[in-house]
């Protein structure tokens, strides 16, 4: 089996860890060799030393595409919860990476106002892509996905869990 980077990437409550999990699961239970690299818990795995500036997050963003890079390398799909919205990023991950899905969420202002589970869409707070820093938005996503609901978090997940488990095979 080849790797494979499944990049999930969106604004921030987007639903992409959610996604990305039911993602994992659903390969694993087809044996995909797989593991769920998400930004925040890489953040966290480093000490939270950076910021949210947007040089602090391109910082974190470089870590997580050469992590999941080295882990693809490894024959593992890596699937890939993470804001990292940067051009150059998602450049080195289709160059790096022989199986790449890039995947895009989009999901209403409204919906995203409405989950804003850490407040990052009120009053001040941390830099917020979207809000206080431009997002650079994939160019050309392999998957543009709607996910302002339950059901389109299933059919989500279910139709990048078909196309990744054929990439994975090799189809």
């Amino acid at each position: 089996m080849k790797g494979l980077l499944v990049w999930i990437t969106g604004l921030a409550g987007s639903g992409k860890t959610t996604l990305a999990a039911m993602v994992e699961s659903g390969l694993r239970a087809k044996g995909v060799r797989t593991v769920h690299v998400d930004g925040d818990a890489v953040r966290e795995i480093f000490g939270n030393e950076l910021g949210f500036h947007r040089e602090d997050r391109l910082k974190n963003a470089w870590r997580i595409a050469r992590l999941c890079s080295f882990l693809t390398s490894q024959g593992f799909a890596v699937v890939c919860s993470t804001v990292s919205l940067f051009h150059e990023i998602h450049g080195y991950n289709r160059k790096t990476n022989s199986g790449y899905l890039e995947v895009h969420l989009a999901v209403s202002a409204a919906e995203l106002t409405r989950r804003n589970k850490k407040g990052l869409y009120g009053k001040g707070g941390k830099q917020v892509v979207g809000r206080d820093i431009e997002p650079e938005f994939p160019k050309k996503p392999d998957m543009m996905l709607a996910n302002d609901n339950k059901t389109q978090l299933g059919q989500n997940a279910g139709a990048i869990i078909s196309k990744a488990a054929k990439m994975a095979a090799g189809k």
